[in-house]
């Protein structure tokens, strides 16, 4: 039997809200509640075009709050997803973060952190009920001052795994060693120089569906790079982190590069625009669709028009290489995304409104993943 959810009337709430409660409110507690409506009118992303609509159910909570010189930080997201014609997606993911960062005297730092992100893999890299869920624990210890020069080392364990079983010989653990040293202005501008080395093993799960010519994708790694946060102006900021890596392995074996530059104009006190550029060259078996490399444009806008209401509008344009796959599937795709309109409401009393909408176009030499797909979410946020 078939789920039925109402498309014109939506319950939600979400991590994004009780953000905006926490910067509001300045409360070191939220919690929140949800029930969101989704619809998508090329759930498979093929020429199919069949359309689906669904729920999005979330719960959650955030707590962050200093201790002296101690800042304590525990957050929590579970989302359930339910589909009316694909029930076996129905799917539960999670995301959270656990931190501790402490200062002892005027020059010592700390910070550990714990991060979990899990999410659906799209149907456009793997059509199957797929969850990736990815670990990361991680220690820093700093020397100097804020407004000098300062040096930090430390480690980071990694561990992603694949709910699939098909998938499995994608699971991988990776283990990392870094150090860098920093300069902050006096208008707390940034910049870092930081080295990084690690090894990444996977699980070589035996799988018939995986190509056996992908079976050693072990490697080491090392990593240069450089990290800037730059105030241009009382009203604009520039964001920038250029690496270059080298990668030692049986088949990951390469050199390449990762940039990630955005740029953040505060045009008036209600309008703002952000402009960014993204280079990727992600490891064979790191993505679930293998892409060699991915470079992506992207202009986004918000304006308060009114106390209580918002506007945003939001382009992407991303070309990806599929390099290092069979001859067959060798191909470059191109990917246009589009958010004509999101629209929001904060009656700041603890509940929002918001209308999502969504565009995306992917071209490809392969006609099966030549599609154009649209989504609309929308939905009443609470928080508290």
């Amino acid at each position: 039997m078939k789920k039925k959810y109402p498309i014109k009337f939506f319950v939600a709430a979400n991590i994004v809200a009780v953000q905006v409660a926490y910067a509001a409110d300045e409360k070191p507690f939220n919690v929140n509640l949800s029930a969101q409506g989704i619809w998508d009118s090329n759930f498979s992303r093929s020429p199919l075009n069949d359309s689906e609509q669904g729920l999005l159910s979330s719960a959650g909570f955030r707590f962050d709050d200093k201790i002296g010189r101690q800042r304590l930080i525990a957050k929590w997201d579970i989302h359930r997803y339910e589909y009316n014609d694909h029930p076996d997606f129905d799917a539960t993911t999670d995301a959270g973060q656990l931190s501790w960062k402490g200062a002892f005297g005027s020059k010592v730092t700390a910070d550990i952190d714990f991060l979990r992100n899990s999410y659906q893999v799209d149907r456009l890299e793997f059509f199957g009920k797929d969850i990736v869920t990815r670990d990361d624990l991680s220690a820093r210890f700093g020397y100097g001052t804020e407004s000098r020069l300062s040096f930090h080392a430390g480690a980071r364990k990694s561990e992603q795994e694949h709910s699939n079983e098909g998938r499995r010989a994608l699971d991988f653990d990776e283990k990392e060693g870094f150090a860098d040293i920093g300069f902050q202005t006096n208008n707390k501008s940034t910049l870092f120089l930081r080295y990084k080395s690690g090894e990444r093993t996977y699980s070589h799960w035996v799988s018939d569906t995986l190509d056996t010519a992908f079976a050693d994708l072990d490697f080491d790694y090392r990593q240069l790079e450089l990290e800037a946060q730059w105030a241009l102006s009382s009203k604009t900021t520039l964001s920038a982190l250029v690496a270059r890596f080298e990668r030692d392995g049986a088949i990951n074996d390469a050199r390449g590069s990762v940039v990630n530059i955005g740029v953040d104009w505060r045009v008036t006190e209600k309008a703002w625009l952000k402009a960014g550029y993204t280079l990727a060259e992600p490891a064979l078996g790191e993505t679930s669709d293998s892409a060699s490399r991915i470079k992506t444009f992207s202009l986004s806008a918000q304006w308060q028009f009114l106390s209580k209401w918002g506007l945003g509008s939001a382009v992407a344009y991303s070309v990806v290489d599929y390099e290092h796959l069979p001859p067959e599937f060798v191909r470059q795709e191109t990917a246009y995304t589009v958010s004509p309109v999101t629209l929001t409401f904060d009656s700041g009393h603890h509940w929002r409104l918001r209308l999502d909408s969504g565009w995306r176009k992917n071209e490809s030499p392969i006609f099966v993943r030549d599609y154009i797909a649209r989504q609309i979410n929308a939905g009443i946020f609470f928080y508290y």
